[in-house]
């Protein structure tokens, strides 16, 4: 494994003209004086470009010269140089008359110093841990995009900043270097087609998603958040700050993505929260009402041992104030009534149940009615299992959430549902430990509902509080056999703690009710793999890399690509192995398993010793607490003759486990390559007493025996 610490130098290429475009516009701009640079690689799509630019940068492309267009904006064409290279072409139009009158070959040297300049400005701009971009990337995006200066374009497009720490499991210095590194290509492999990450240090990363509001931001995050966690991360928070076009400025978002990440790192080891939901705590739908308003309320419940609390809402826009004089003429009983606005208050009947209260309900929707926009309501009872008197308040609000699933002018009784509907309020926000006691607290009137034990199960999991989570979906499975949503997360539960046979069950089942669910046919692809049922594993990832996005970047995808690149290999199908494999680097570049894995197939098909020793080399640069990839370096070093190679591979290997068959098999034909007969044979005799059956340790044992 190399130094850590050294930066991975690489020469301008494509990619970095999009990440960078910003900065490096900035630099060219001082180079060459105009009004705009654009940043185009050099092929052609076709998708996009004006008509005269294609021409430009085919002109570009072909001669690998300057290109000028003295037309009525004055544009230049410049080529881009990685090395000697073409890598893109930058568009300068409104170019400064003086930079036009250049000559051609005065130009191109420009072209080339401007090149030198770019390589030198990414080298600035570009964490040499990850790969990404750092700190410097993401300021001059979020002051592109959220001025904060009023000089927006007025369009008021949204744009979310999500900040993501990843914290790795790591036994030293060099070994949480590595894990970060990981997460980061991992991350960018997951989602960097819809935003480059950018890594700002300590495992620490952000995503700037152009155009994305922050409701879609949070499902995308939700998501993002499962499957860092299937890699087996241990924990994982992200804060959300929207900003809308020159609302917000670099300062004020990242101040507030990270005021979001602090409340996120307090709802356990997987947490979500938006600036929104921290800042903004009075508009949230489950704000308790003002201070004097449950004053009055717990004065009138006082000494009551029966009562309804009914909170009223308007169900459109109203002048008029909140109607109590109409209310308190409403036949039966006597109400106290608080108002709160002119469009919402309370209602509080003394000695009133269920039936009751719902005939007041209905008496008063026929009193309002004519009197305005008509009125929503949400009834709360006491006694109420074992809620207090106080929490009564937050009740109502509830059952008037409730109520708006019913359409205007309802009435609905708090209960199990109302609860479920709260807590997947705080879950969408991300707020798993206010969401499970909602959850709970509905369990605690519904027992049987499935979908509070499903969504309490799911809650619990996302807590990696398992133990719990477990009995929920099998509580399910009791009253409903054969739901689906339950089967696939017991199983990913099983999985979480290690016990595959029972996630393979569980999973099976799930397969046999509904075989086209993605995740579903990928962690079965998977587990098919780890017991060795290969054919199996080709089928049902056969069938997943059929359904969904399979955008070139798709991570997931990746992974159906790796898993059949295995089974197709156990199979003796190499061909078929190969070309899966290909298919999973190119949507993960950084997929350690897939590189290792196809680096030792080319090395058996004699397809090249480099680019075999290249990509094994890279896998355990990117994973080196890996076994298999120290043994598949170490096994393509031998197969190519580099017995010291081979033999410092395999003592990487053995840092990690000193008892397995196939080191001391591979140990052993080190050693008979370099003529150490003596030393094989006890290598040999090891696998056997590890592998009483190992055929090709056995026919060794013979072979020293009789030479």
């Amino acid at each position: 494994m190399s130094f850590p610490f050294l930066p991975h130098y690489t020469p301008l290429g494509n990619k970095d003209l999009d990440l960078l475009a910003i900065i490096f516009a900035k630099t060219i701009k001082a180079f060459c004086p105009c009004e705009v640079v654009y940043l185009v690689g050099p092929e052609i799509s076709g998708d996009g470009l004006p008509v005269q630019w294609k021409a430009g940068i085919e002109v570009v492309r072909n001669g690998l010269q300057p290109v000028k267009d003295n037309g009525r904006h004055a544009s230049l064409y410049l080529p881009l140089w990685g090395h000697d290279n073409l890598c893109g072409v930058a568009v300068l139009t409104g170019v400064e008359p003086w930079v036009m009158d250049l000559t051609a070959s005065t130009l191109l040297d420009k072209s080339r110093l401007i090149s030198r300049e770019l390589e030198c400005v990414k080298q600035g701009v570009i964490d040499p841990q990850t790969g990404l971009g750092n700190i410097k990337v993401l300021q001059a995006r979020l002051g592109a995009l959220c001025p904060g200066d009023g000089a927006g374009d007025g369009n008021d497009v949204a744009h979310c900043l999500l900040l993501v720490e990843i914290f790795p499991r790591a036994k030293d210095a060099g070994h949480a270097l590595a894990e970060v590194s990981r997460a980061g290509a991992y991350l960018d492999s997951l989602i960097g087609h819809l935003s480059p990450p950018c890594h700002l240090g300590n495992g620490l990363f952000s995503l700037f998603w152009e155009g994305v509001d922050e409701g879609k931001a949070l499902k995308v995050a939700d998501q993002l958040l499962q499957w860092l966690k299937r890699e087996n991360i241990p924990r994982v928070h992200i804060g959300i700050a929207e900003c809308k076009g020159s609302s917000s400025g670099p300062e004020e978002i990242l101040q507030e993505a990270w005021q979001a990440l602090q409340t996120a790192y307090k709802r356990g080891p997987f947490g979500i929260c938006s600036f929104r939901t921290v800042a903004n705590r009075a508009s949230h739908p489950l704000y308790p009402p003002a201070r004097q308003v449950v004053s009055r309320l717990g004065k009138g419940m006082k000494g009551l041992a029966r009562f309804c609390l009914v909170e009223m809402c308007s169900d459109g826009e109203s002048g008029q104030p909140f109607p109590a004089q109409t209310l308190e003429k409403v036949a039966g009983g006597e109400p106290i009534i608080v108002t709160v606005s002119p469009g919402r208050g309370y209602v509080l009947l003394p000695g009133f149940g269920e039936e009751d209260a719902q005939e007041w309900c209905r008496q008063a929707k026929i009193d309002l009615a004519g009197l305005g926009p008509g009125y929503s309501f949400g009834m709360a009872l006491f006694p109420c299992a074992d809620f207090k008197k106080s929490e009564l308040i937050a009740n109502s609000r509830k059952a008037l959430l409730h109520t708006s699933f019913f359409g205007p002018g309802t009435f609905t009784v708090f209960d199990g549902v109302s609860l479920n509907i709260s807590g997947d309020i705080y879950y969408n926000e991300g707020d798993m430990v206010k969401a499970a006691r909602e959850y709970q607290r509905g369990l605690d009137l519904d027992p049987k509902n499935v979908n509070l034990l499903n969504s309490y199960g799911v809650t619990l999991a996302q807590m990696a509080r398992y133990t719990k989570a477990i009995p929920c979906f099998e509580e399910v499975l009791t009253i409903d056999h054969g739901n689906f949503m339950a089967l696939c997360n017991l199983g990913f539960a099983h999985l979480a703690r290690g016990q595959e046979n029972r996630a393979l069950a569980s999973f099976e089942e799930a397969l046999s009710c509904q075989d086209d669910h993605f995740d579903l046919l990928l962690q079965l692809g998977k587990l098919y793999c780890r017991k060795r049922r290969y054919q199996d594993a080709v089928q049902v990832l056969n069938k997943a890399g059929k359904i969904g996005p399979r955008d070139v970047r798709d991570v997931s995808h990746g992974a159906v690509h790796r898993y059949l690149g295995e089974a197709y290999y156990h199979l003796g199908s190499r061909k078929d192995a190969t070309a899966s494999l290909q298919r999973a680097i190119r949507h993960n570049p950084q997929d350690a398993a897939s590189l290792s894995a196809l680096g030792e197939l080319y090395s058996l098909e004699e397809q090249g010793s480099d680019i075999a020793r290249t990509f094994c080399g890279q896998a355990v640069e990117i994973d080196d607490q890996d076994l298999r990839h120290w043994l598949r370096l170490a096994r393509v070093e031998l197969a190519y003759g580099d017995v010291p190679a081979a033999h410092g591979a395999l003592k990487g290997a053995m840092r990690l486990d000193r008892d397995r068959a196939e080191i001391f098999l591979l140990q052993g034909e080190i050693h008979e390559a370099q003529h150490k007969e003596g030393s094989a044979l006890k290598a040999y005799e090891r696998v056997l007493r590890l592998d009483g059956d190992n055929k090709t340790a056995q026919q060794a044992v013979k072979r020293l025996a009789e030479g």
